[in-house]
């Protein structure tokens, strides 16, 4: 909104009301309140949106005989309009997450298999030796079992760790190299 087309709404507030800056704010109250009754998230950027078309409209020199219906008509025509929105925005983006969706099966199915054939390639200690540091068992119990694989391994925490982290990089870049 211009300061013109406000000064106009003001001007076309004040001849309904002595007060037009009591007029606009009760008119933007209870637009406010309209768009809330309705369950717009956004209330007082919609009654801010009605207020400048209702301005902007004056400033066309249209006369407008009772400005609060007018108002409020113009209210249900934007309520009208962000219903619209948000339901193509929904379809949008159900659209968008079902074929994200979708590709992220196919690249899982890819990369899993990619995994496969490269953790095929190491030898059979160092497969051993990411089984067992990789164990099936539930995470409270981790901690336990790597301690006693450092143990049997004679290796520190901190080397185990290494070693498993070297395998791990192995392992993601043969599976990047085969990636299309």
């Amino acid at each position: 909104m211009t300061n013109e087309s406000f000064r106009i709404l003001l001007e076309a507030l004040k001849s309904h009301s002595n007060d037009a800056g009591g007029a606009y704010t009760n008119l933007r109250n209870s637009l406010v309140r309209y768009f809330q009754i309705k369950g717009d998230t956004e209330a007082d950027e919609a009654a801010d949106e009605v207020l400048d078309r209702v301005a902007l409209k004056l400033s066309q020199n249209t006369e407008i005989k009772n400005l609060t219906a007018y108002s409020f008509g113009v209210a249900q025509i934007i309520y009208l309009e962000r219903l619209r929105t948000a339901a193509k925005n929904k379809k949008a983006q159900t659209e968008f997450y079902a074929a994200r969706e979708r590709q992220s099966d196919d690249d899982l199915q890819d990369d899993l298999i990619y995994f496969r054939e490269c953790f095929q390639k190491l030898s059979v200690e160092e497969k051993k030796f990411m089984q067992d540091y990789f164990p099936e068992l539930p995470f409270t119990e981790l901690t336990s079992h790597r301690e006693k694989l450092c143990v049997e391994k004679k290796l520190s925490i901190n080397n185990l760790r290494i070693k498993i982290y070297r395998l791990k990089q192995r392992l993601e870049d043969c599976v990047r190299r085969k990636l299309p």
